[in-house]
């Protein structure tokens, strides 16, 4: 198929109108790329920026008493013993401690 000299002369025409959007599809790439990592940059600026959920909440204080609490109970329960023997025999809280070797009375006045 033969090129006539019209349609020679419309492609010269055009050949500006090519070589532009040609260097638009050849700019674009880069283009999004950055627009990718400013989108990266910002989320992890945002992230740092927050305050962050804990993960991980089992090893706290009160896990290490509830430990601690497990494994008590389970050396009395190898003992033997029942677990209410066990809490019969602690004094009440309320008991006050007295040293026989110490006197029960007060000398105020002198």
């Amino acid at each position: 198929m033969p090129l006539l000299p019209i349609d020679l002369q419309t492609l010269f025409t055009q050949t500006n109108q090519v070589g532009r959007e040609q260097a638009v599809q050849k700019d674009t790439i880069p283009q999004q790329q950055a627009l990718q990592g400013a989108q990266m940059v910002q989320k992890n600026a945002q992230k740092d920026a927050s305050v962050t959920q804990t993960q991980n909440t089992e090893e706290g204080a009160e896990s290490i008493r509830d430990r601690r609490e497990k494994e008590r109970r389970k050396r009395q329960a190898a003992r033997g013993r029942p677990k209410g023997e066990a809490e019969k025999k602690a004094p009440p809280a309320s008991e006050k401690f007295s040293d026989p070797a110490l006197g029960r009375k007060i000398d105020v006045s002198g």
